[in-house]
């Protein structure tokens, strides 16, 4: 695909299958409104994911029908157990508390929304079949193509690791529209331009407000910052904590609507989000229960301030949070080896406490510049709401929360801090995508702060529709006007870098890996350095690729044939390894990508000067071998 109107097809068949089924649970469950719509893509991909690795157990082929089924069956339980058990509101009827009425002002707040991100982001990603080149893309696409070859959407395909994302996306690529690569880039698009922005104006309305300026405000400070969605489409690649970060808003929302109307169906609704979130990235629950904490302590401390409860009382409850946080936070890690693991990570790139806070606070983040505008914005939107909007002030504590993990994972070096981090491996870049969620809401509240300073201005004071438009109108202006090229740059950088080594496979490489791939029969197996783009082969081809991850996994055959492939002759243990994967054929290529673990695959370089091997074809900067090797010769050429 060269054009982005060929993959609209894509665009609509994987936004219903993300929308719908979800969307129809929570509606049958009595929840409504905006955050209905906001959390129903949790609650799709916790039935697709789940229902996906139920029925591989079952021997079912995972597929469009098993969904429909699956979400047919759902949602009667839903109805019925609401109906039986269940209390609805009383002045609806049945129509419409299962279809809703969209509100107008908050249609046109998420068009906004949308239009902004498709403007920004589409350019800068070029064409749809544009590879980012992130080595995690290798991983995440490959997954995606195994589901689609296998029929197994199972959370356990190949290995153990949350299939929420690629469950998703592998089941809207079933009906054939798009190739695994222009149709993931399109689903990172849905997420971008429609989930967030719908989210994030769910989440301002409820916060600030449902007036029309607020709400318009929320449809463009979805797009005001760089650290998300931006920066989470390109660096990584971390397209599953893309999509966990553009749904905590909408679920936030919901979780802060049930809290306040303790409404059954709205909490019934929050409650069915979470598997979904949990089966996509796991820190999405975390960020919530963070969000949760924060906004009880808040809340708790106000009322301990207007003297609504006595300060023995607050100070008591803030000990027993504290007490069960910490006890958690020491726990958790030993309870869980998965999250020690994550926990274990590393970064080098430590910086000073107040770096740190200029790059999460004022945006400069992995880009040269202090974005001005947005910070003058989040300021105006702190100040307005502790002056004339203080309910909101839990959500001002929840960035400042986030503000204090990015620090604490930007610049700290105890060994206890990533007790807290570590959900978000310990990752400064995903935790400034976190906060961006709370951070829409102080940007939206910039636009009622700059109006009520605008109706101060002889000239426009007697004009509140010039002053609305020109308040809500400075927030594109100072994001997206000052910093547009800045995040253009940034995301342009990530598809199409200048360097050569930081390029996986170019458009050249793939046309070359296609026509060698085109002279491997159908299921014999191929090796190469995962550094030349190899893996990709699978992904974009079906070849049967022995590597389809960067870099070399550090056991199993993988790393025996990758140390070992050019001593083949005298290496028993090399010849079982290969055959156990039918390895017939290995890819040798000029072409090395920087992230390079050469001890991990010392044995496939240079396949020139390799015993065992013989050149079938040079195409470009690759070179096709048949092994002849280890008494698979006779078997590459049948």
């Amino acid at each position: 695909m060269a054009h982005w109107v060929e993959t609209v097809p894509t665009f609509v068949v994987l936004s219903v299958v993300l929308f719908l089924p979800g969307w129809l649970v929570v509606r049958a469950l009595g929840a409504r409104g905006l955050e209905a719509l906001a959390v129903s893509p949790a609650v799709s991909t916790g039935l697709i994911a789940a229902s996906a690795t139920v029925a591989q157990r079952a021997g079912v082929r995972w597929g469009l029908l098993p969904l429909l089924v699956v979400t047919t069956v759902t949602v009667a339980v839903a109805w019925v157990g609401m109906r039986l058990f269940g209390r609805h509101d009383p002045d609806l009827g049945a129509t419409r508390r299962l279809l809703g009425r969209p509100r107008p002002d908050a249609v046109v707040a998420v068009v906004i929304g949308a239009v902004l991100a498709l403007a920004t982001i589409l350019p800068a990603m070029g064409r749809p079949d544009e590879l980012v080149d992130s080595p995690d893309a290798v991983y995440h696409l490959s997954r995606i193509k195994t589901f689609l070859e296998t029929g197994n959407f199972s959370i356990a395909n190949p290995t153990f690791y949350p299939n929420g994302f690629h469950s998703w996306v592998a089941t809207g690529l079933l009906p054939g529209l798009a190739d695994v690569l222009p149709g993931t880039n399109v689903a990172t698009i849905v997420l971008a331009a429609l989930v967030w922005p719908i989210g994030c104006v769910a989440l301002v309305r409820h916060a600030l407000g449902t007036s029309r300026l607020v709400t318009y405000a929320a449809g463009f400070a979805s797009a005001a910052f760089i650290a998300f969605p931006t920066i989470l489409l390109g660096w990584g690649v971390l397209w599953p904590n893309l999509m966990a970060t553009a749904l905590t808003p909408g679920a936030l929302a919901l979780m802060l609507q049930a809290a306040r109307s303790k409404r059954i169906g709205q909490w019934l609704g929050f409650v069915a989000a979470m598997p979904g979130l949990a089966l996509i990235q796991p820190n999405a629950l975390v960020a919530l229960v963070v969000f949760a904490l924060v906004w009880f302590v808040t809340a708790r401390l106000r009322a301990g301030w207007l003297g609504h409860l006595p300060w023995l009382v607050v100070a008591r409850d803030l000990a027993i949070v504290a007490v069960v946080g910490v006890v958690g936070l020491v726990a958790a890690p030993v309870v869980s080896a998965q999250l020690a693991s994550t926990q274990s990570y590393e970064w080098k790139d430590r910086v000073p406490v107040w770096t740190a806070l200029v790059e999460v606070v004022g945006g400069r983040l992995q880009v040269p510049d202090v974005l001005w505008g947005l910070m003058l914005l989040i300021a105006l939107g702190i100040g307005w709401i502790a002056l004339r909007a203080r309910a909101a002030l839990p959500v001002v504590a929840m960035w400042g929360a986030c503000v204090l993990l990015f620090v604490m994972a930007a610049s700290s070096t105890f060994s206890w801090t990533s007790l807290v981090t570590g959900y978000w491996y310990n990752d400064k870049v995903r935790l400034a995508s976190l906060a961006a969620v709370p951070g829409v809401v102080l940007v939206a509240a910039a636009a009622p702060a700059l109006r009520e300073l605008l109706r101060k201005v002889p000239a426009l004071g007697s004009r509140p529709v010039a002053v609305g438009l020109v308040a809500v109108l400075v927030i594109p202006l100072l994001t997206l006007g000052l910093n547009g090229a800045t995040r253009s740059r940034m995301l342009s950088g990530f598809f199409r870098p200048t360097a050569p080594e930081r390029v996986i496979l170019s458009f050249e490489g793939q046309d070359s890996l296609r026509r060698l791939a085109s002279l491997v029969p159908a299921g014999q197996g191929v090796v190469g350095r995962p550094e030349n783009g190899s893996p990709l082969m699978w992904a974009l081809f079906g070849t049967n690729t022995l590597y389809r991850s960067i870099p070399i996994p550090t056991t199993g055959d993988e790393i025996v044939i990758g140390t070992g492939f050019d001593d083949m002759a005298n290496r028993p243990d090399v010849c079982e390894a290969m055959a156990r994967h039918d390895i017939r054929w290995a890819v040798d290529s000029t072409h090395v990508y920087w992230l390079d673990r050469p001890e991990r695959s010392s044995g496939l370089a240079d396949l020139a000067h390799v015993e065992g091997v013989e050149p079938v074809r040079t195409d470009g900067d690759y070179t096709l071998y048949r092994v002849t090797g280890c008494g698979l010769g006779a078997a590459a050429g049948s």
